[in-house]
C-alpha cells in the first residue's frame, strides 16, 4: 500500500498546481529534501520547498511563475530555477526547482559533473537519507512517498546516516551540515557513518574545500537553534580523529 504524506496546508494548493502542470507536460515531478524531512516530524513552518522533476524541470517553473505571477530565477547552464511567491500573510515562499540529476566526482571536494537521471538518481546523490525522500505532487498520486534508502526509518530511529561509504570524501561539507543536522533534531551518527566520518576527518577532509563553501556551511551552522552546542559537537570530532 503507497504511503502518503499530509502537506501543510500553506503550501498544498501550490504543490497541486506545480504537479499538474508537470502532468500536463507528460513530466513526473516530487517534494524532495529537507521540506519532506521537516513535514514527515510535523514541523510545518518550513518556507523553503525543493521541487525535483523527470523531465525539464525549467519549463515547470517558467510555467508556474507565469500562472502565479511571481518572481523567478533561472539558471539553465545547471537545469535549476527559483521561484519566490509571497503568500497571504506576506511571507516569502521560496521554490527550488531543480531536474532529476546523477552526480559523479573526478576528485574529493571537487563540484560534481551533472548529468540528467532519475527520481532515484537524485535521491542518491543527496547527503543523507533522511534527506533522500520525495513524495509526488503529480495528478492522482500526489502526496505518495518515495523513500528507497529507508530515510523514514532512520528519522523514527533518530540516526544520521549517509547513502554511501565516499559521501563524506565526495563532498565533505556534509561534514558540517551532519552536525547541524544532528543537533537540531537530536540525531546520533549510525554506526558505518561515524567510521566515515572519522576517516575523512583524520584524512584532512575539511581542509580540502575552498573557502567560499567552508564559510557558507559555517554561516550556516551560526543560524542554528543552538550554534554552541554545533561548535561543540565539531571540536569534539576533531579532537577524536586527531
Amino acid at each position: 500500500m503507497a504511503i502518503r504524506l499530509d502537506v501543510p496546508a500553506r503550501v498544498k494548493p501550490l504543490l497541486q498546481g506545480i504537479g499538474r502542470i508537470a502532468a500536463d507536460r507528460g513530466l513526473r515531478a516530487y517534494a524532495v529534501g529537507g521540506c519532506v524531512r521537516d513535514w514527515l516530524l510535523a514541523i510545518t513552518k518550513t518556507t523553503d520547498v525543493d521541487v525535483a522533476v523527470e523531465g525539464s524541470a525549467l519549463d515547470v517553473a517558467r510555467a508556474t511563475a507565469l500562472v502565479r505571477d511571481a518572481s523567478l530565477e533561472v539558471h539553465p547552464q545547471f537545469g535549476t530555477a527559483t521561484l519566490r511567491i509571497r503568500t497571504p500573510r506576506a511571507a516569502i515562499l521560496r521554490v527550488d526547482f531543480a531536474t532529476c540529476r546523477k552526480e559523479t566526482y573526478a576528485k574529493p571536494a571537487a563540484y560534481p559533473t551533472v548529468t540528467p537521471g532519475t527520481l532515484r538518481d537524485d535521491l542518491f546523490r543527496r547527503d543523507f537519507t533522511i534527506n533522500a525522500i520525495a513524495f509526488e505532487i503529480s495528478g492522482t498520486r500526489f502526496g505518495t512517498l518515495t523513500d528507497p534508502f529507508r530515510g523514514q526509518r532512520d528519522l523514527r530511529a533518530k540516526r544520521l546516516r549517509v547513502l554511501h561509504e565516499r559521501s563524506f570524501l565526495d563532498d565533505p561539507s556534509r561534514i558540517l551540515r551532519g552536525i547541524r543536522f544532528a543537533q537540531r533534531f537530536g540525531l546520533r551518527w549510525e554506526r558505518r557513518t561515524a567510521r566515515a566520518l572519522r576517516q575523512a576527518l583524520a584524512a584532512g577532509a575539511l581542509g580540502w574545500l575552498n573557502p567560499g563553501r567552508l564559510r557558507k556551511e559555517l554561516a550556516r551552522m551560526a543560524e542554528e537553534p543552538d550554534p554552541r552546542a554545533c561548535v561543540n559537537a565539531l571540536v569534539a570530532l576533531l579532537n577524536e580523529a586527531r
